[in-house]
């Protein structure tokens, strides 16, 4: 099980965009958890030109 804490936030200008943040305690086992479950994520793509 993943413990997260929860927040949205919106921007006064655009309602119709919303950022979602999920954390973890740190120094917890859910925070370890999503440090895993970022590390299997691609490298960003490089922009060129």
């Amino acid at each position: 099980d993943l413990t997260l804490d929860y927040e949205s936030l919106a921007p006064t200008g655009d309602p119709d965009q919303v950022l979602g943040l999920h954390t973890a305690e740190p120094g917890s086992p859910a925070e370890d958890a999503l440090r895993l479950l970022a590390s299997w994520t691609s490298d960003p793509a490089v922009r060129t030109g």
